[in-house]
């Protein structure tokens, strides 16, 4: 074949794959950005397979980033990026890249972010109801976005991760190539919608309307969006070595999958509390946790397997305090409790008491507890809420009538039993628990602080003014 044949046997080539694109896709290739090959814009109501739900799922959520820019503003600062007025996001799906390694790989989408002459781009792989993410296909995808000098990938399924920036799979910063990982959960997109739509955001009718049809489509039970609802399978064996004082090893994977689990639960918590409350609320997390989440499941695991304990805080805005979440594995128990600075402003410790009654006085729980702290004291001194109702002083150590109470502590335990093995009884408790006693304590509590300083007397003022 001479060269000017072969010429002309690419060009015929090329021809026939840009009309077959034309044909299959509905859109002119012209027209994409590279590098993608063949795709369409992201639809609101996609033409798909019945049985093809994560492709009509990722759809609708790309589009949303499209129709309502305040939805996509959150989503996407949650991952490092902060798009404004003059930013330009478009979304596509089904799409093929110009340079893919194995020419099977279809991503389910992709976001480009275009702003001050510069472009972003990110994979979306979406997995929905009970399929589970995929190491090996994730590692493909990364080696896709790096052989087509795309940023990052950003994984949506049912599981969950501390923020958005930890991904439920451990990847090695070799594997990843370069390319930035990320991870949302459906039900982080749906709680961040439903934020928007309790905080009254959207001014235009066109947009609360499609937001309110997103949640109504992805609140439906047929759509495979799931909380987490069950403990990882050894949970039960390893509440049952620890009754037994069986040793446990930090690095053992009953230990490390526990660990997991706990951290999606403890995430699921957060967006319970935050579709319940109608504000954000989140995991309160050290610093170093924050920036390496490997050391956190490192030293989660080690105090599970010394003290025996799961620990989570959340976070909530305006709150008197953050709620520590506290199970013991030991007593098969759930406690959730919150710290208050006692009020400085008095002489002795009868009013402070009387302050932090006022503020339980709605609670009508039996299970409540007070704990309190005498200045410089250790240890505190502590009682049931009706004991400190009919008996004010129960809280006050001998001898120290006319000491201060520094802080106060009220909590409520939540004692398990037989279900605390059960890996879906325990979350369903938990579940229901935690909202429980923020509407008993945390709804109801504020934080003392002190009043401000009172004006001394006229003459004073007057003596002021005439020196000034």
């Amino acid at each position: 074949m001479s060269d000017s044949e072969g010429v002309a046997l690419k060009c015929i080539l090329y021809i026939r794959h840009y009309l077959r694109l034309q044909f299959k896709w509905g859109v002119d290739v012209k027209k994409l950005p590279l590098p993608i090959q063949a795709g369409e814009l992201a639809r609101l109501i996609p033409v798909v397979k019945d049985t093809c739900l994560e492709d009509r799922a990722s759809s609708i959520l790309l589009a949303i980033f499209r129709a309502v820019p305040a939805f996509s503003a959150v989503m996407l600062k949650s991952i490092g990026q902060r798009v404004g007025a003059q930013s330009k996001i478009s979304c596509y799906t089904q799409i093929v890249l110009a340079d893919p390694p194995d020419g099977k790989l279809r991503p389910d989408g992709l976001i480009r972010i275009e702003r001050g002459g510069k472009v972003w781009t990110a994979l979306v792989e979406a997995k929905i109801g009970n399929a589970a993410l995929d190491k090996d296909q994730i590692l493909a995808y990364i080696d896709l976005a790096k052989s087509n000098g795309i940023d990052a990938l950003i994984t949506v399924s049912n599981d969950f991760a501390t923020l958005p920036t930890f991904h439920p799979i451990a990847f090695g910063k070799r594997e990843q190539k370069g390319i930035e990982l990320f991870h949302w959960s459906w039900l982080h997109a749906v709680t961040q919608g439903t934020l928007i739509q309790q905080s009254d955001e959207l001014q235009d009718d066109n947009q609360k309307f499609i937001l309110d049809e997103f949640l109504r489509y992805f609140e439906h039970d047929s759509v495979g969006i799931k909380g987490f609802h069950q403990m990882n399978a050894e949970w039960k064996q390893v509440i049952q070595d620890v009754l037994n004082g069986a040793p446990l090893k930090k690095t053992a994977p009953e230990i490390e999958h526990t660990i997991n689990a706990w951290h999606q639960e403890s995430r699921d918590l957060c967006m319970i509390m935050s579709r319940a409350l109608g504000v954000s609320v989140k995991e309160q997390l050290a610093r170093h946790h924050v920036k390496n989440p490997e050391q956190r499941c490192k030293d989660d695991a080690e105090h599970l397997v010394d003290i025996h304990e799961l620990l989570c805080t959340l976070d909530i805005p305006d709150s008197a305090d953050v709620i520590k979440i506290k199970v013991d594995l030991q007593r098969r128990s759930i406690c959730c409790s919150m710290r208050l600075e006692a009020p400085q402003n008095t002489k002795t410790n009868k009013p402070q008491i009387t302050w932090l009654l006022k503020q339980l006085s709605e609670a009508s729980d039996q299970n409540i507890h007070v704990r309190a702290w005498h200045k410089k004291a250790q240890t505190p001194t502590q009682a049931n809420l009706a004991e400190v109702r009919k008996c004010p002083q129960c809280l006050v150590s001998e001898g120290k009538r006319k000491v201060l109470f520094s802080r106060f502590e009220v909590s409520m335990v939540h004692d398990l039993a037989g279900k605390f093995s059960g890996s879906k009884l325990f979350i369903k408790s938990l579940e229901e628990f935690v909202p429980y006693f923020y509407e008993q304590v945390g709804q109801h509590v504020q934080a003392w602080v002190a009043p401000p300083p009172k004006a001394q007397t006229k003459d004073v003022f007057e003596d002021v003014a005439k020196i000034a």
